[in-house]
């Protein structure tokens, strides 16, 4: 299993790691604070993982960042999306689209259109997390509950 991501990714794979280990799968993970759909579709780092990792499952973590963006968000990285997802699947991949949570500012779109074009969405938004003093990013008590509830609907 590889997740990788925005910041919300990087909290994730503090949790993420030890529920796959007691269910004995392999993990790796990554997470950029800041990044967006486009970092990602460009950085060596997803051929480089996916050649010698060779995840069976793939887990994404962003849209977050972009959805901060002004409006037109979703229609600007729809092809750095699609080259993202073309990448993965062409490696053999299942991808599940981790989508955020609520978030404290309007929605661009970016989770519409990445909801449309995956095989697996992951509704965040849903949930009721707990969060910091930002309102967008959990507590540590909210990434455990978070990590729980993905990992119990992956199973």
């Amino acid at each position: 299993m590889l997740l990788f991501g925005d910041s919300l990714a990087v909290g994730l794979n503090q949790h993420m790691p030890e529920l796959a280990n007691e269910a004995g799968v392999d993990y790796t993970g990554h997470g950029i604070v800041g990044s967006t759909i486009t970092h990602w579709a460009t950085d060596p780092w997803v051929d480089e993982t996916l050649a010698s990792f060779q995840p069976t499952l793939t887990l994404v973590s962003l849209g977050t960042n972009d959805e901060k963006t002004a409006p037109g968000a979703a229609a600007r990285e729809q092809p750095a999306f699609e080259e993202l997802l073309d990448k993965l699947l062409a490696a053999g991949t299942e991808v599940v689209w981790i989508g955020p949570p609520s978030l404290p500012f309007p929605r661009q779109g970016v989770s519409d259109m990445i909801r449309q074009g995956v095989p697996y969405y992951f509704r965040s938004e849903e949930l009721d997390i707990p969060r910091g003093p930002d309102g967008l990013h959990p507590t540590a008590s909210g990434y455990a509950g978070w990590a729980g509830a993905i990992w119990r609907w992956l199973s």
